[in-house]
């Protein structure tokens, strides 16, 4: 199950990432954490295991709401663990615990109440068996909750060119790389597949409307930068130059209120 963007990154690269990882929990997670928040609680959860949590911002917006709660957060980048490493130490918390790993079904054996991932399952070059080896890290009747991109669904209130080369661009890079911007579409499939029931699955939209211009416009701006760094072939910078001038206009953003929609799904073990 190895990762279709797993890669040597330099540490600049590395720093390009963590940014983009940053503004997706400044912007999308604040539509999207009380929302995992309430699926998580449902299972009165003691230990919740975050695969692929990254520099661990979105875990930690979790953990401080859920401090009874320990979360345990895993990840195959050292540079990724070690930035969530000194992300919990400057915050103090006690309930988060990190590891460098790569899940799969040799994981460790451990059970957990609840299993979570977020934008990790469009890179796996096996999806299906990534919800099988986490429903079989779960407890009968613990939850697994998944977040993924759902860019089909992406657009905006009003039409806009600039608003559409930035999306076509984007599904460029993911074609490049092989990873599936849509994979929120399966995710109710990939969870019944598995064994999961009491499958839910629910939209949620990011956007200057739902989040505010500055966290819309500074997930963006990231997302950019890093596509027209790594896959300049791609995402060109003449398409970076328009996209910063179009963020720059509050007033017709807000008017056009485009949107990044995801998919959050949800399911029990029996």
């Amino acid at each position: 199950m190895s990762s279709m963007m797993e890669s040597t990154l330099t540490a600049e690269q590395h720093a390009l990432l963590a940014k983009v990882l940053v503004a997706q929990t400044e912007s999308l997670g604040r539509v999207e954490t009380p929302v995992v928040e309430d699926l998580l609680n449902r299972h009165r959860p003691k230990r919740v295991l975050d695969i692929g949590c990254g520099e661990a911002s979105f875990l930690l917006r979790l953990a401080r709401r859920m401090q009874a709660t320990e979360f345990v957060g895993i990840d195959h980048s050292r540079r990724a663990v070690d930035d969530a490493v000194e992300r919990v130490r400057r915050e103090g918390l006690s309930n988060v615990r990190l590891e460098v790993g790569f899940f799969d079904p040799s994981f460790a054996e451990a059970t957990y109440d609840a299993v979570m991932t977020r934008y990790t399952l469009q890179h796996s070059s096996q999806p299906q068996a990534f919800v099988d080896a986490a429903f079989a890290r779960l407890r009968p009747g613990g939850g697994f909750v998944a977040l993924e991109s759902l860019d089909a669904l992406t657009d905006s209130h009003e039409a806009d060119p600039v608003w559409d080369r930035f999306r076509t661009a984007l599904t460029a890079v993911h074609r490049h790389v092989g990873s599936n911007q849509d994979i929120g579409k399966s995710l109710g499939a990939l969870l019944r597949n598995a064994g999961f029931r009491e499958i839910q699955v629910r939209v949620v939209l990011c956007s200057p409307s739902t989040v505010g211009w500055e966290p819309f416009s500074a997930v963006v701006r990231a997302s950019a930068a890093l596509a027209s760094t790594f896959f300049p072939e791609l995402f060109d910078v003449a398409l970076r130059d328009d996209l910063d001038a179009w963020l720059d206009d509050r007033a017709l953003l807000q008017r056009k209120d485009p949107y990044l929609c995801s998919a959050i799904a949800n399911g029990t073990r029996p």
